[in-house]
């Protein structure tokens, strides 16, 4: 025959017991949701910036495809792919300071991937500054850039 005495030896070892497995159960499940979000964001951690090397030839009193001038001493600037990663069209824009910016739909001769070889021609004053920008999801690196002759 059981007394209340042989329940109350007998129910000290289950309380600690069902704590240890709480513990690691919450540890275990905090660890696969922090180890998941730190994995699933690696992509957006990691964004790279293309290498690639442009090369500018400036032809005073020319003009090229899309202007970027202000009314000065104007001039064609051709830009050059020569090397490097190919680069998809839609991230580049060429900024010109002064002047303007021209993209994928401005430069028709920029279309898909631009690799080796792949060239553009825009009007720019000869005392400008020319960028060419990569793009992508709210951030921009500058890939190569120009100071005209008279900046």
């Amino acid at each position: 025959m059981m007394t209340g005495l042989d329940f109350r030896s007998d129910a000290d070892a289950v309380s600690p017991v069902i704590g240890v497995v709480l513990l690691v159960t919450i540890s275990v499940l905090l660890a696969a949701v922090i180890g998941a979000t730190v994995l699933g964001a690696e992509d957006a951690l990691i964004t790279t910036t293309p290498q690639a090397s442009f090369e500018f030839d400036y032809a005073a009193g020319e003009s090229g495809s899309e202007d970027l001038s202000t009314g000065g001493d104007d001039g064609a600037l051709a830009i050059t792919h020569v090397g490097g990663d190919s680069i998809d069209a839609s991230t580049l824009q060429i900024r010109a300071a002064p002047g303007g910016t021209a993209g994928e739909g401005d430069l028709p001769s920029w279309s898909g991937d631009i690799s080796a070889g792949v060239s553009a021609s825009v009007t720019v004053d000869a005392d400008a500054t020319v960028r060419v920008v990569h793009s992508t999801s709210g951030s921009s690196t500058v890939v190569a850039s120009w100071v005209g002759p008279d900046a």
